[in-house]
């Protein structure tokens, strides 16, 4: 029989408890996902897709650019969303405990990382901010709790087929405004211009302004992130207001939505815990890479060899969807087999203390780049090549994997998961390994 239990005789997941292949895969998304966010705290944001705006058109830059696109864009931000649905599903695995105290205990966590992705966003600036995002989809998730695994991965591929249609359609506006601007570069210098094809160049410079693309935006990224602490507040509040209203509706919460409902239904398949057979594994490796990798190649090539056309760039590509999932679940089958036969012993034991730390690492990663490239920090922004810019990732990710390790030796928790369940629970929880349990 289920006891009714309060909140406060509730403890979290002890670290014997954790099941360490998520925190492997957990370790190398978030480590993974600052090898595309580096691009937007070093330089304008548009250069997160286009790479005429910071010049890496050619050389080691390009190169730089074209392995990112290929082998990383999405598919990391994937994996990490994947494993929020399976983490509700762990959370309220609680045994002898009620459902309401249970989802009481949900819906305060959940809230508690809207705020935290409001400070993300709003006090460490940084406007590609996760967490709100993941706070907001996590208010429906628990409606899809008890679903079979066939029946979430459906709803989540419904939901990745209407997104694929949304970028499909954005591809054939986007080359069809472009076309129409072509048109009119093309006049005679004096040529006197149409309403219609006026209508074209004002339609053209909007996209540009929703693409972060605009003349006007980028000068104004450049003055502002060189500037100080309060005047990069006040820049970014808008932009954050924007993705976080609007953007949200249309776009990234069902994106979001869409992965962690799949990685609900991996979870529930056996597939995140390295139980399921060397087989299975293999073919998500030859599936997802086989299928995701010459497809990215496609799309990147494609993309570099238009010219950087717009309706390419990220995505505006037809096929952005298929492309990163596919590769996220390759990825995914790589890390299960190092963990099924215990390889790179150092590799998974970095990983798995990067990934337990994994809200503390995200948000700090937030701290360490703004501070390096802002003007209230070292001031770098726009001053490195794309190239050098991952030099920066290397040290932070040096970083972060000895801190995590060294951290965790001594406790339980990092500090901000320390703060999320102490808030969660509403009581403050052991902090240092060896204090006795509240």
């Amino acid at each position: 029989m289920i006891q009714n239990t309060s909140a406060a005789e509730i403890s979290p997941i002890a670290g014997g408890s954790r099941i360490q292949s998520i925190d492997v895969l957990r370790g190398f998304a978030l480590l993974g996902i600052l090898l595309m966010n580096i691009i937007a705290f070093a330089f304008p944001l548009a250069a997160y897709t286009d790479p005429t705006i910071d010049g890496a058109t050619q050389g080691v830059n390009l190169v730089v650019f074209a392995s990112m696109d290929v082998l990383v864009e999405g598919s990391m931000r994937t994996i990490f969303s994947m494993l929020f649905g399976a983490g509700m599903l762990i959370f309220l695995a609680k045994r002898d405990t009620d459902v309401d105290t249970l989802r009481g205990l949900f819906y305060r966590r959940t809230v508690l990382l809207i705020a935290f992705g409001l400070v993300n966003a709003y006090i460490f600036i940084w406007p590609g901010d996760i967490l709100y995002t993941y706070g907001m989809a996590g208010l429906l998730l628990y409606f899809f709790r008890d679903f079979s695994a066939l029946r979430l991965a459906q709803y989540s591929l419904a939901i990745f087929l209407v997104l694929a249609l949304m970028h499909i359609a954005m591809h054939i506006d986007a080359r069809g405004m472009r076309n129409a601007v072509a048109a009119v570069e093309a006049l005679p210098a004096g040529t006197s211009l149409t309403a219609e094809q006026e209508q074209a160049l004002e339609d053209w410079d909007a996209f540009l302004e929703g693409q972060f693309a605009s003349p006007e935006i980028i000068q104004q990224e450049y003055e502002s992130r060189n500037s100080g602490y309060i005047d990069n507040v006040i820049a970014s509040a808008p932009l954050n207001l924007v993705l976080q209203t609007v953007v949200l509706l249309i776009s990234t919460l069902w994106d979001v939505l869409a992965m962690m409902l799949l990685g609900m239904a991996f979870f529930k398949w056996g597939l995140l815990d390295a139980s399921r057979s060397s087989r299975d594994y293999w073919l998500l490796v030859i599936a997802g890479i086989g299928l995701g990798l010459p497809l990215n190649y496609l799309e990147t090539a494609t993309y570099i060899s238009s010219g950087f056309e717009i309706y390419w760039a990220g995505g505006n590509r037809p096929s952005y969807d298929v492309g990163r999932l596919t590769l996220a679940v390759g990825y995914i089958g790589i890390v299960m087999l190092i963990c099924k036969h215990a390889l790179i012993p150092w590799f998974r034991s970095a990983l798995a203390a990067v990934g337990q730390l994994a809200l503390t690492n995200y948000l700090s990663q937030s701290l360490i780049c703004n501070f390096i490239f802002m003007g209230f920090g070292l001031g770098l922004f726009g001053d490195l090549q794309r190239y050098q810019a991952y030099l920066v990732v290397l040290g932070v990710w040096i970083f972060q994997i000895v801190f995590s390790l060294v951290w965790l030796r001594f406790y339980r928790f990092g500090p901000a998961e320390w703060l999320w369940r102490s808030l969660t629970y509403k009581q403050s929880q052991p902090l240092r390994l060896g204090t006795p349990k509240a």
